[in-house]
């Protein structure tokens, strides 16, 4: 009878912990800011257009790490960036989802102006609608994307990481 005793205080606890952690992630604050970093793999089509316009629609996965709200979400994300005369902005949405299948939906831009190789730039974000516990969602922040620092391995493709920050408020 002793050897069970450590096998069913282990499980015990670990169902004490997941289930604490499962609860501890419902209870979302109702406001609050948060801060952290995204980083994304995505595939881009150029189209030039003479040599004074180029237009780009990009497609991106990723995952974010912060230190609140958008911890542990994965992302889907897609846009276009209009470039005239190597001056640009872009635009576009995302779409996380966290660990427990909760949806948040995000659009971001117009980007600070920039040219289609400076390493970073930064853009807008605004919370648009959401799941769960993300549902009656408003807010806004600001991220700084790190692009053109990696190099991809296949052309087409892209690496980049966005450093965010922001504040949000739930019904």
């Amino acid at each position: 009878m002793h050897p069970r005793t450590p096998i069913l205080s282990a499980f015990t606890l670990s169902a004490l912990i997941f289930f604490s952690a499962t609860i501890m992630a419902a209870d979302l604050p109702k406001e609050g800011t948060f801060s952290g970093t995204f980083s994304c793999f995505g595939t881009y089509k150029a189209t030039p257009i003479g040599t004074e316009r180029l237009l780009i629609a990009f497609d991106e996965n990723g995952l974010s790490l912060s230190d609140g709200l958008l911890d542990h979400m994965t992302w889907h994300c897609w846009g276009t960036t209009d470039y005239i005369n190597d001056i640009g902005q872009g635009q576009g949405y995302c779409v996380g989802i966290d660990r427990e299948g909760d949806q948040l939906a995000v659009n971001f831009g117009p980007d600070e102006k920039h040219t289609p190789y400076q390493k970073s730039w930064e853009s807008p974000t605004t919370f648009t609608t959401g799941t769960g516990k993300f549902a009656g969602i408003s807010g806004s922040g600001t991220y700084v994307n790190h692009s053109n620092e990696f190099r991809p391995v296949t052309d087409g493709t892209f690496l980049n990481y966005v450093t965010f920050q922001g504040s949000y408020k739930l019904p």
